[in-house]
């Protein structure tokens, strides 16, 4: 049978044990046992060549090391990996991935030369890795304070659609959360809990000060476009040092790592966990997992979020958006995913 994967590398034996522990540590806490340890496949024990200035790995090489394999292509420029318990849908020429029918933007393009597929080492170490693979610390942190930051407030109105001010729904979805978690036994911080203007700055030093061990900025969205058709989730996530983020107006790029790249890990999958409920629970279009420098996200000393719950302007979003049933909806699909990201770390 021909592979999809000419040339393809002979991975280790130690790389491969390794991804055999890991894999079985991930179908269990799919299906809800206790974990008893987490592995990631040593990159650095993975050839990589420099392409168009970066480090990049054969695809090939990585998906054998983590027993995946290829399952054909989805036409000329898509391919599948898959195995018992994961499936990844990479294009090639693209940012674009979907990890278990959720879509994640990679810093960089998956490349295919001479029939050969590319993956850039700084995506597996700071995006599928994380994801696939979440880290265990001994011994394992604690989630027991949530930071919650709706955007926006008092002289910064957000967007403004008709008479609809933004930074009353940012807080309105806040409370709601809010209200949730406390029931779960979470302790919440607010950066505001009225409509007043609190810097961006201090957003995140506020949260610092009250010992917050997650932070979610809370925000809806509006095209720079009238009558663009775009709606859906996105959440945002601190970029990597030295890597392109998937949105670049206004984030002020630092030089080098930033504080919140101290979490990188944990930020994406944070990020993944609350994508994938409210992508599930909701029912709305999945605009995916993408990368900032925004301030809140990079001054952020414990993992970071910023949830884009829909788009103000576009009519069917609206709808939810001013609904405080489905408000209630999604409040519930956040907190779910934050309880989902807490089971996993704390294990």
């Amino acid at each position: 049978m021909n592979s999809p994967f000419p040339n393809a590398l002979c991975c280790r034996t130690t790389i491969q044990t390794a991804c055999r522990r890991a894999w079985s540590v991930f179908l269990v806490c799919l299906l809800g046992g206790p974990l008893i340890l987490s592995a990631q496949v040593s990159l650095d024990r993975l050839r990589a060549a420099r392409l168009n200035g970066l480090d990049y790995i054969e695809l090939s090489a990585w998906a054998t090391a983590c027993q995946m394999k290829a399952v054909g292509r989805a036409g000329n420029d898509e391919l599948l990996l898959t195995n018992q318990w994961a499936r990844l849908r990479l294009a090639f020429n693209s940012r674009k991935t979907e990890v278990n029918g959720v879509l994640v933007w990679l810093s960089y393009p998956v490349l295919s030369l001479n029939k050969t597929a590319y993956i850039s080492k700084t995506d597996l170490a700071t995006t599928l890795q994380p994801i696939l693979f979440p880290a265990r610390a001994n011994p394992p942190p604690k989630v027991r304070v949530i930071a919650l930051d709706p955007g926006h407030g008092g002289k910064d109105p957000g967007n403004l659609e008709g008479t609809k001010y933004e930074k009353y729904y940012n807080l309105m979805l806040a409370e709601e959360v809010r209200r949730l978690l406390i029931a779960r036994g979470l302790r919440v911080v607010m950066t505001r809990d009225r409509d007043k203007f609190v810097s961006l700055e201090d957003r995140p030093a506020l949260a610092r000060q009250k010992r917050a061990n997650v932070f979610v900025s809370l925000h809806f969205n509006a095209s720079s476009r009238p009558n663009s058709g775009v709606r859906g989730v996105e959440i945002y996530c601190v970029t990597p040092a030295g890597a392109l983020s998937t949105a670049d107006h206004g984030e002020g790029i630092p030089e080098g790592r930033c504080t919140g790249n101290r979490h990188d890990a944990r930020n994406i999958l944070l990020a993944y966990q609350v994508q994938k409920s409210m992508v599930r629970s909701l029912g709305m279009e999945d605009l995916g997992i993408r990368r900032a420098r925004w301030m809140v996200l990079r001054r952020a000393d414990m993992p970071a979020i910023l949830v884009e719950a829909g788009y103000m302007d576009d009519p069917q979003d609206a709808r939810r958006i001013y609904s405080a049933a489905h408000r209630k909806q999604m409040a519930q699909a956040i907190v779910d995913g934050l309880l989902a990201y807490k089971r996993l770390i704390e294990r």
